[in-house]
């Protein structure tokens, strides 16, 4: 059975990862994140994703009882969202190397789930 601890780490798991893929891609998306401008929104975005890794590992931890479900959970939730998010502001094809890769993460988050 999935807790609540566990429900509330996938949460700011997912949340994070996007968070992440803006801060770090913005440049490829935007003009206007292309010079150092956008060094400031993503040195600012640092702190609260910082903050959410931490908060996400206490819950995880609290819900699982092993850190290692919680890397594994956090490995599998980015494999999710990078290339879907990839996928809709750059238009990188999913191919069939990456679409395996994204199978065995949902393998890997199932496993950790059970």
């Amino acid at each position: 059975m999935i807790n609540k601890y566990i429900l509330i780490t996938i949460g700011i798991f997912l949340l994070n990862n996007i968070l992440i893929w803006y801060q770090l891609n913005s440049q490829l998306v935007w003009d206007w994140a292309k010079g150092t401008k956008s060094m400031w929104i993503m040195s600012l975005l640092g702190i609260p994703i910082s903050l959410m890794f931490w908060y996400a590992t206490k819950f995880g931890y609290d819900g699982f009882n092993s850190l290692w479900k919680v890397r594994l959970l956090a490995f599998s939730v980015s494999m999710l969202v990078f290339p879907i998010m990839t996928w809709l502001y750059l238009g990188e094809v999913i191919t069939f190397k990456i679409a395996i890769s994204i199978l065995l993460a949902i393998i890997i988050m199932i496993l950790q789930l059970l």
